[in-house]
């Protein structure tokens, strides 16, 4: 009676692979691919107010992985946002509800409701001698949309 010898892997060799399908597999995790911006269209989006104290600039050119803020300058509690040109990780407050946007796919703008429910959240947050934030974020399905500053709520500009 003849036996077959059976091939086998030295520990070594399994656990060479083993690592080498780890590092390739953390690679494309960590990596990911970029994340499509949310566009800015007409609809409804939930508004967080911008806490202005906390926010810092970031550089631009950021894009989220699969890991989201680990693969971003911006903490775990803030958020990398890119508006008109410039970045910033900034540190959220809300949401505070929704607003209605209108407009056209090229001009979006805050219905009068939603401008003033804005400006009646920017004064709650400013109640008590806090300082009261000069910007809002715009997000749709956890993405952000567009940025509204305070002052011509009427006015979004878009992120990304």
């Amino acid at each position: 009676m003849s036996t077959q010898a059976k091939p086998r892997f030295s520990p070594t060799a399994i656990w060479g692979m083993t690592s080498v399908g780890v590092l390739v597999t953390a690679l494309v995790l960590w990596a990911g691919w970029p994340a499509q911006a949310a566009e800015l269209t007409p609809g409804t989006a939930e508004v967080y107010l911008i806490d202005d104290e906390l926010t810092t600039p970031a550089p631009t050119g950021e894009k989220s992985g699969w890991f989201g803020t680990l693969s971003t300058p911006c903490d775990f509690d803030s958020w990398y946002v890119e508006s008109a040109g410039t970045a910033m990780c900034a540190t959220l407050d809300g949401p505070k509800g929704t607003v209605t946007l209108g407009g056209t796919d090229k001009s979006v703008t805050v219905a009068t409701e939603g401008q003033q429910a804005i400006t009646g959240w920017v004064a709650e947050a400013g109640a008590g001698g806090a300082k009261a934030p000069t910007r809002a974020l715009l997000v749709r399905d956890g993405d952000p949309i567009g940025v509204i500053a305070v002052a011509t709520p009427g006015t979004v500009v878009p992120v990304g």
